[in-house]
């Protein structure tokens, strides 16, 4: 959800005095950083008074926006509205008419299981013959994945880049913005991740930026940037961490809604987090822009053994557990409810 930030620094600071003060905002009132005993050892967090914070965000270039070398990767051909996600490989190959296109979990198929050593989970063969996905059905890769694999990812990418080359679209990965963070944090997090992108648009890869955000004028930079580069794709996310009750991820819609208001029609939102038709019906009700969800409930309720019904139910599937055909009846079901 959007902070309103204030112009005070809550951790001690100066905002008047601040080199940064534009791109962040001020302080939030949710921020771990204002119960802070001054012992950088025990803290999770990234302020400005952790040792090397703003040098770090210095050596990312600061918390602009990256300018880019050239054009942004275009929208790759007709994409459908629903377009599921999965976390490990099909026993059968599905056909491509039943599956046009399919996302793939970065951490599940694609960074080795040893995080701390990096680099790929697999040295020979492509994604696609490890995962059963046939030729003719289109794959994007996303990284709305664990910490854990995110940073071993930063840290290994340049050798990993090769291998990105063979998904029709790759998004940027999602580092975490936090509520809770300080807004320092927040500034790395979504550098780190735009800076990504445009290393991957460098490398011949298909790309698109993750509009990750915690307060409104992270997303005023964001539309100012897609309005300036024309970008013709972005992916956000409306996923509620540990808030998943009630309707806390319209606290997200409103930030998206707030994004999709500023840049022009004909941008495509690749959408993250609506798993329900209802909730994918209230997104589109507020965002005027095409949007292509991209959903991994299938592939969950899948491996419990639950099949997507009417109002919201979940059902027991009955027999055997065909995972794939359960997969492919639950992307069906949602086809059909937007």
């Amino acid at each position: 959800m959007p902070l309103k930030t204030e112009k005070t620094r809550r951790c001690g600071g100066c905002c008047a005095t601040c080199r940064i003060f534009k791109a962040c905002g001020g302080c939030h009132a949710g921020c771990g950083a204002a119960c802070c005993v001054r012992d950088c050892s025990r803290c999770i967090y990234i302020c400005c008074r952790r040792p090397g914070a703003e040098s770090l965000l210095a050596s990312l270039g600061g918390p602009e926006l990256p300018a880019l070398p050239k054009q942004p990767a275009a929208w790759p051909g007709d994409v459908p509205k629903i377009l599921p996600a999965v976390a490990a490989r099909f026993s059968v190959m599905p056909a491509p008419a039943l599956l046009p296109w399919v996302g793939i979990n970065a951490a599940r198929m694609v960074i080795t299981r040893g995080y701390n050593s990096g680099g790929l989970r697999r040295k020979t063969g492509s994604v696609r013959e490890f995962a059963r996905i046939s030729p003719e059905t289109r794959t994007l890769l996303h990284m709305y994945i664990p910490d854990e694999p995110l940073e071993a990812f930063w840290q290994a990418r340049r050798g990993i880049y090769p291998a990105l080359r063979e998904f029709d679209l790759v998004i940027a990965p999602n580092f975490s913005v936090y509520e809770d963070s300080p807004r320092m944090e927040h500034l790395i997090n979504i550098k780190r991740s735009a800076l990504v992108w445009v290393e991957m648009l460098q490398a011949g890869i298909r790309a698109a930026p993750d509009v990750s955000w915690a307060a409104f004028n992270d997303l005023e930079r964001w539309a100012a940037h897609i309005n300036k580069h024309s970008i013709p794709v972005v992916s956000a996310s409306i996923q509620t961490v540990g808030r998943n009750a009630g309707g806390y991820w319209r606290g997200y819609l409103e930030g998206l809604a707030h994004l999709a208001r500023k840049i022009p029609p004909d941008t495509i939102i690749i959408m993250v987090g609506a798993g329900t038709p209802a909730k994918m019906r209230a997104i589109q009700a507020e965002i005027r822009q095409r949007v292509v969800f991209l959903t991994t409930q299938p592939f969950l309720l899948a491996r419990k053994g639950r099949l997507l019904a009417a109002k919201g139910r979940r059902m027991a599937a009955e027999g055997g557990r065909d995972y794939d055909a359960m997969f492919l009846r639950n992307v069906q079901f949602l086809q059909k409810g937007v």
